[in-house]
């Protein structure tokens, strides 16, 4: 049976153009929650930002996996997390010092900077340096758990800049989300949403196998390749549709909160969700 939920929010179960979720994706949480399924956000957004896509709901949202897993929240308490090296950034700054249209850009205390660059140049691309009001010329000191690489160009350009800085920069991955987004996430090397989904499963005392994951862009393959109920949206990339064990319909006809209708009654019942199963029995099963 499943006993935990993850699931990624943009473009997977919050796909409106205003980021809100929809009040049947809302009621479909709260049958999980009814079920004594534990559902927790799983997000390259950091929690600040969770209340109001979950319209205002913050019970639905009070156990969270955010920055890509460096922030993990239980029960409206932050339980655990794991900062971005300061020297990490520190080069990261330093290796895009003479590329013209990348900038690392930082979060500490709420607050969005961007790190050696020409405020008039961010206020003159608002679709890339979204919240973004002020400019600093180093890297702060203080612990950073959100940091990204906003890009003035194509998704082309943010992934042949994510591979420069892989290569030169060897204690942080770089992931481009998804087409349309202009930015580059940053974690420690080696680490993703799969830690804390792992945190989450330990402190519940739950096992791998009652855990399920939803997802549809780069940054949710760490998770997805980690447990085995993961599950891909239709309009997930290409590497998630191959990554993922089970496909669903697309995010706008709401599919991920379908699937949590069926998780909460199959729980209920003692067995596996029907999206899983196949001929009764779970897929694989001999």
């Amino acid at each position: 049976m499943i006993k935990l939920v993850l699931s990624d929010l943009d473009a997977t179960l919050i796909w409106q153009e205003d980021h809100v979720i929809t009040p049947y994706a809302l009621k479909a949480i709260a049958s999980l929650r009814e079920a004594g399924v534990h559902f927790a956000p799983c997000t390259g957004r950091i929690y600040r930002d969770l209340p109001a896509m979950f319209a205002g709901d913050e019970l639905a949202c009070s156990t969270a996996i955010t920055s890509n897993g460096q922030l993990v929240y239980l029960d409206g308490e932050l339980v655990d997390k794991v900062p971005i090296e300061h020297e990490a950034l520190v080069g990261v700054r330093r290796r895009l010092h003479d590329v013209a249209d990348a900038y690392l850009v930082v979060e500490y205390g709420g607050e969005k900077v961007a790190v050696d660059a020409e405020l008039d140049f961010v206020f003159a691309h608002p679709d890339n340096f979204w919240n973004v009001e002020r400019a600093v010329g180093e890297v702060p000191e203080e612990p950073c758990y959100k940091a990204n690489v906003r890009v003035v160009g194509s998704f082309d350009r943010c992934q042949e800049v994510a591979a420069e800085l892989a290569g030169l920069c060897a204690g942080l991955d770089f992931v481009c989300p998804m087409p349309g987004t202009p930015h580059i996430d940053i974690t420690p090397h080696g680490f993703g949403k799969d830690h804390g989904g792992d945190f989450l499963m330990e402190r519940l005392g739950l096992t791998p196998d009652e855990v399920c994951c939803f997802g549809d862009a780069e940054n949710d393959l760490a998770v997805l390749r980690h447990y085995a109920n993961s599950v891909a949206v239709a309009n997930a990339v290409p590497a998630v549709l191959d990554c993922a064990r089970y496909l669903i319909g697309p995010a706008d006809e709401e599919s991920v909160a379908n699937a949590f209708l069926d998780i909460a009654e199959s729980t209920k019942a003692g067995r596996m969700p029907s999206f899983m199963c196949e001929n009764g029995e779970p897929a694989g099963a001999m």
